[in-house]
C-alpha cells in the first residue's frame, strides 16, 4: 500500500510540475495540414492530448497493472496446480538383511515425480482482503487517470492561450515597428522642410530599432510558447501551427456562488475520490495484516511417481491427500510491525485526503477571484485601449500640423502598445481562470473539451 501512496503523490507532483511530454504524433488523430501548417482549435488540441499526451498514457498503463494485480488477487483464491520432481543419490544402498535374505528399502539412485493440488480453506481473512484491496486500489487508479485528463486539459488549454497571447504580443510589436516605420517618413519629410530638428528623426530611428529589438524578442517567446503546446500534444517540434481560436470575453460567465462551487468541486473532485478508494484499500490491507495473526488452514492433493524408494515394491505410483494448518508462534514481531505499518499508512492516506480538500477548497476560491478580476480589468482596459488609440492618432495628427512635439508622438505610441498588452493579458488572464475553476471543480474532461464555447449559467 505504501507503494501505492507513494505512486499517487508521484504522479501529482509530475503534472503539476508540468513535466516536458514529446514523442512523435500519431498519424491517424492528426489533421491534413494546410500550407504546411496544422490547424488546430482548442477542442482539437484538447483531444489529440486526451489521446497522445504521455501522462495520460502513463496513466493508463497503471490502470492496466491495477487490472493485473486483482487477477493475481483472485488466483490466490483457486487451487493451484504444480509439478514436481526430485532426484536422490545415496552413497550406498539402505538394505535389510535376515540371514540368506535381504530387503532394499532405498537404492542409490531414488527419482520422484509427480503433480500436487493445494487449495486454501482459511487464511484469517487475508486473501478476501487482499482480492478487495485490489479492487479498490483499481478504482484508485481509474480516478487518478480522470485526474490525469482533467489536469490534461486544463494545462493544454493554459498553454494554447498562452501560445496565443505571445502572438498578440508579437503582433503588437510589429505593429509598433510599423508605427515607427511611417512616423519616421513624416519626421523624415518634416526634417527636409526644415519645420523640426534632425534631432526628432534620430530619436525616432532609435525607438524603432528598439522596437525592432523588441518584436524579434517577441517572435522568439512566441515559438517557445507553441513549441510548449506541442510538447503536450506529443506533436514533433519542427511542426508548423496556425492556432484558429482567438482571446476573447465569452458571452456567458459561469456562477459565482462561492458555497456552491465548493460543494460541487468536493463532490466531483477525482483526487478526492482516489484518495477514498485508497483509504477502502489501506483499510483492506490492514485487515490482511491483522489475519497473519490467524492460522492458516490448506487441502493439499499429490500423486507421483515413485523409483528406488521402498514404496516402489507394489507400484511407482502413489497419491496422498490431506488437510494442513499452520499458526504463527514466534516471529520475532514481524506481523505485529506488519500491522503497525498498515495503520501508519491508513493515517497517512486520511490526512492527506484532509489536506487534498483544504487546497481544492483554496483553488476553487482562488478561481473564483481571478475571474471575478479578470473580468474587471477586461472592461478597464477596453477603455484604456480605446483612449490609447484616440491619444496616438491626435499626437500623430497634431505633430504633423506643428502643434504638438516628437515625444508626445512617441509617449503615444509606447502608451498604445503597453494598452493593446493590457487589454490581452486582461482576456488572457481571464480564460485561464475560467479553465482553472473548471478544473477546480472537477468538471469532467469530456465536457471540458468545450469550455472555450460554452459556460456555466
Amino acid at each position: 500500500m505504501n507503494t501505492t501512496i507513494h505512486r499517487l503523490c508521484a504522479a501529482m507532483l509530475f503534472v503539476f510540475l508540468f513535466a516536458g511530454n514529446h514523442v512523435l504524433a500519431v498519424e491517424h488523430n492528426m489533421p491534413e495540414p494546410k500550407n504546411g501548417r496544422l490547424q488546430l482549435s482548442l477542442n482539437h488540441c484538447v483531444q489529440l492530448a486526451l489521446d497522445q499526451n504521455l501522462d495520460v498514457q502513463l496513466a493508463v498503463e497503471r490502470l492496466a497493472e491495477a487490472d493485473t494485480k486483482i487477477r493475481q488477487a483472485r488466483a490466490a483464491m483457486l487451487p493451484i496446480l504444480s509439478a514436481e520432481g526430485t532426484y536422490t543419490r545415496l552413497d550406498e544402498e539402505l538394505a535389510f538383511a535376515m540371514g540368506p535374505q535381504s530387503l532394499t528399502f532405498m537404492e542409490s539412485d531414488i527419482y520422484m515425480a509427480g503433480l500436487v493440488v493445494r487449495q486454501p480453506l482459511f487464511a484469517g481473512g487475508r486473501i478476501n482482503a487482499g482480492r478487495k484491496a485490489a479492487k479498490y486500489s483499481r478504482e484508485a487508479y481509474a480516478s487518478e487517470k480522470r485526474s490525469v485528463e482533467d489536469e490534461t486539459v486544463f494545462q493544454v488549454t493554459r498553454a494554447y492561450w498562452a501560445a496565443q497571447i505571445a502572438a498578440s504580443a508579437q503582433h503588437v510589436a510589429a505593429e509598433a515597428v510599423a508605427l515607427l516605420y511611417a512616423h519616421e517618413r513624416d519626421v523624415s519629410s518634416l526634417v527636409e522642410q526644415g519645420e523640426v530638428a534632425e534631432l526628432d528623426l534620430l530619436r525616432t530611428r532609435t525607438e524603432r530599432a528598439n522596437a525592432q529589438k523588441q518584436l524579434n524578442v517577441a517572435g522568439n517567446a512566441a515559438e517557445l510558447a507553441q513549441s510548449a503546446l506541442k510538447n503536450l500534444l506529443a506533436i514533433d517540434l519542427d511542426q508548423l501551427l496556425m492556432l484558429t481560436d482567438h482571446l476573447e470575453m465569452p458571452s456567458r460567465r459561469p456562477g459565482t456562488d462561492l458555497c456552491t462551487l465548493t460543494q460541487q468541486a468536493l463532490a466531483q473532485r477525482d483526487e478526492l475520490h482516489t484518495l477514498d478508494f485508497l483509504i477502502a484499500a489501506t483499510g483492506q490491507s490492514l485487515k490482511a495484516a491483522k489475519g497473519e495473526y490467524a492460522p492458516s488452514i490448506a487441502i493439499e492433493g499429490r500423486y507421483g511417481y515413485i523409483q528406488g524408494d521402498v514404496r516402489d515394491l507394489e507400484g511407482g505410483e502413489h497419491w496422498t491427500i490431506g488437510v494442513g494448518a499452520e499458526l504463527p508462534i514466534w516471529n520475532w514481531g514481524r506481523i505485529r510491525a506488519k500491522v503497525g505499518q498498515a495503520n501508519s499508512q491508513l493515517a497517512q492516506v486520511r490526512t492527506l485526503r484532509r489536506k487534498t480538500a483544504d487546497g481544492i477548497r483554496l483553488e476553487v476560491h482562488k478561481a473564483l477571484l481571478d475571474i471575478e478580476t479578470a473580468a474587471k480589468n477586461i472592461e478597464a482596459a477596453e477603455m484604456a485601449l480605446g483612449s490609447a488609440k484616440e491619444a496616438y492618432r491626435q499626437a500623430r495628427v497634431g505633430y504633423q500640423a506643428g502643434e504638438g512635439t516628437n515625444t508626445d508622438v512617441l509617449d503615444a505610441r509606447t502608451a498604445l502598445s503597453r494598452a493593446e498588452m493590457n487589454h490581452s493579458r486582461a482576456l488572457f488572464a481571464y480564460n485561464v481562470a475560467l479553465a482553472a475553476l473548471r478544473r477546480a471543480t472537477g468538471t469532467d474532461a469530456g465536457e471540458m473539451k468545450n469550455f472555450g464555447k460554452e459556460l456555466d449559467e
